[in-house]
């Protein structure tokens, strides 16, 4: 008997795998198609084989990777917490809020302006997650 529950990309309705660490996890697809508020595709990855996660905006080349712990972002208008996975990897969920309780390296990319790089925005740290 299986005890884990049938899953489905809450994003697009494709049949996933069940995780119970990601209960709502969307599939790699949806992911992909994750943009900021003005609609610039995002990619994701790792840091190293080690972990860290880390953002950037399409065709950025690699010198446009942003380390962070988390990017808040849309997908089909609908905000997403993309973040690194336990083991490694990508994963994105529906944005609740349960999740904003540690914002610290968050960036929230649903504003229509274009994050930089850590270093070069408002007190050198591109735009994190704001409250206001």
């Amino acid at each position: 008997m299986n005890d884990v529950p049938d899953h489905f990309c809450p994003a697009c309705g494709t049949p996933l795998t069940a995780f119970l660490r990601y209960p709502w996890h969307l599939c790699k697809d949806c992911r992909n198609r994750a943009v900021d508020g003005g609609g610039r595709v995002l990619a994701f990855g790792n840091e190293g084989l080690s972990g860290g996660f880390m953002f950037r905006y399409a065709g950025d080349g690699d010198d446009g990777w942003i380390p962070c712990r988390a990017v808040i972002a849309l997908v089909s208008g609908r905000p997403v917490y993309v973040t690194e996975a336990r083991f490694g990897g990508v994963v994105a969920e529906p944005l609740t809020d349960r999740r904003l309780a540690d914002l610290d390296r968050v960036y929230d990319l649903r504003a229509r302006d274009r994050v930089e790089k850590p270093g070069t925005g408002p007190a050198g740290r591109g735009r994190p997650f704001s409250n206001d």
